[in-house]
Order: C-alpha cells, then sequence, then structure tokens
C-alpha cells in the first residue's frame, strides 16, 4: 500500500498552497499581517534571468495586494540555502520592472523558506532577515525585500498558537483541534491522496530520483566529485518534477538515459 504523502513533500506543498484561501492564510499566519487580494497565483513558476543562466523553479509565486511572494517547502538541509535565498532575490526582482521604469516601481517581496529543520541551530520557530545596517541595527537599507525561514522542528515555541499549529502540522502532520486553516490544509493533502494518478507520478519520480542522488553521490565520492554531481542531481530533480507537473513523468526514465535528451529539455524549462 503507497505511504501518505504529506504536506512537506514539495509536490505536495505546491498542489495544496495554490488554493488561494489556503495560501492567503498560510501568508497572513507566516508574516503576521493581512495579505489582502491574490491577483496570480502560480506552482512551479519557472524564472530565468537571461538565456545562458541558471534558471529557478519556484514551488510556490503569488502576486497580493502586499507584494509578490514565494514560498518553498525545503524538506532537507542545504548547505547553500542563504545562497539560494540571494538567487531567488535575484531572479524574482529581474522581472519586476519593465524597461524605462522607476525603481520606486519595485514590488516589496518576500521569500519564505518552510523548513523541516533547524537551518542556522539557533533554535527560534522563525528566522526573519532584512537588511540591515551592520555599524547600527536600527538602520535598515529599505529595500523591500523579505526573507522568512521556518524551522518546524521548533513549533511547540512558536510565538502564537496559529503559527505553532502550522508548524507541527508541517512537522509532523498534526491536527489542532478547531483550526480551521490547518483542517483545510489537511482536507486538501487528504484529497490529492485520493488523487491515484497524480500520486503515481509522484512516487515514480521520488523513487527515479532516490536512485540516481544515491548513484550520483557514491560515484561522485569514489571520484573525488560529489558536490559537482550532487548539483547535477538537483537539475535533474527539478527536472524530472517538471516532467511529473506536465503529466510525463514516465519521460524521466528515458531522459536520464539519454544525455542529450536530457540537456534539451534543462534548456526548455530553463533548469
Amino acid at each position: 500500500m503507497t505511504s501518505r504523502i504529506p504536506i512537506s513533500n514539495n509536490f505536495m506543498f505546491g498542489r495544496v498552497l495554490c488554493r488561494e484561501d489556503i495560501c492567503r492564510g498560510f501568508l497572513e499566519r507566516v508574516l503576521g499581517t493581512e495579505v489582502g487580494s491574490i491577483a496570480y497565483l502560480n506552482r512551479e513558476q519557472v524564472l530565468q534571468p537571461t538565456v545562458a543562466s541558471r534558471g529557478v523553479r519556484l514551488d510556490v509565486y503569488a502576486e497580493t495586494a502586499l507584494g509578490v511572494i514565494d514560498v518553498e517547502m525545503q524538506a532537507n538541509p542545504h548547505a547553500d540555502l542563504g545562497r539560494r535565498l540571494r538567487y531567488y532575490q535575484a531572479s524574482i526582482d529581474s522581472g519586476l520592472l519593465d524597461q524605462g521604469s522607476s525603481w520606486r516601481d519595485l514590488r516589496d517581496s518576500y521569500i519564505i523558506f518552510a523548513c523541516d529543520f533547524d537551518w542556522l541551530g539557533a533554535g527560534f520557530p522563525v528566522y526573519t532577515f532584512d537588511r540591515l545596517c551592520r555599524e547600527n541595527s536600527a538602520l535598515s537599507a529599505q529595500t523591500g525585500s523579505t526573507w522568512v525561514v521556518l524551522n518546524a522542528c521548533a513549533g511547540a515555541i512558536a510565538p502564537n498558537e496559529g503559527l505553532r499549529n502550522l508548524l507541527e502540522y508541517i512537522r509532523k502532520g498534526a491536527v489542532a483541534p478547531d483550526d480551521e486553516l490547518i483542517s483545510a490544509m489537511d482536507a486538501a493533502v487528504s484529497a490529492a491522496n485520493e488523487d491515484r494518478e497524480w500520486v503515481g507520478s509522484v512516487m515514480t519520480v521520488g523513487d527515479l530520483l532516490d536512485d540516481a542522488r544515491a548513484d550520483a553521490i557514491a560515484e561522485g565520492l569514489a571520484e573525488g566529485r560529489a558536490e559537482g554531481r550532487v548539483e547535477g542531481v538537483a537539475r535533474m530533480a527539478a527536472l524530472a518534477a517538471k516532467l511529473a507537473e506536465d503529466g510525463r513523468a514516465e519521460d524521466a526514465l528515458a531522459v536520464m538515459a539519454d544525455p542529450v535528451a536530457a540537456e534539451e529539455l534543462l534548456r526548455k524549462y530553463g533548469l
């Protein structure tokens, strides 16, 4: 019997968070303010600043009255999370201004990483980053950009009940009684798990990526270049995810065996 895919799975996270009411509730709970209307909401948004640059695939991207917001699920630790945040910010900003626009037209932006681990190891349930002056932390560069990193491991000490319930659900799948947002998220997770065709695609891609990642790491370690190999697997993971979203999960096997076809599709999807 196939195990239940949890909210911490990035495919599931993207599917559930792209329901507008859930997305709004999630954002308001994390940011602690009203988000207002959501004019655009998309999962698997692909951004590529230039033709030759590395593209990024956003789990959930929303254009709201508050600003543009990217939400990412991170179930596995990444040593370069800070640099990833930096690159995502640059990729998002590069598409927000038309030629000849004023700098004041650059919209406020938020990047939220929901982590199932404590990235910085300080034990905080939420890490919020603004551009502050090193000489005087009361001074801000006022860039209009904010990074928020959630630490689901510290849900029990979150500053309010709503955030605590959210982090506990991400970490454990625990549904708090009388919490409408968490109940709606869990109902959406259950409904997605009933979609056997979608679940089959996700599980197929997951198995392929697990096998490919294990092979790549083993080969890379043997040859003294594990970092580069794992980077290549990350690109293939993004490609396999995109194929699954397009209903082409079965093509992932053929692509992994054909480097030329893989490179062509990587360029096509901006990866």
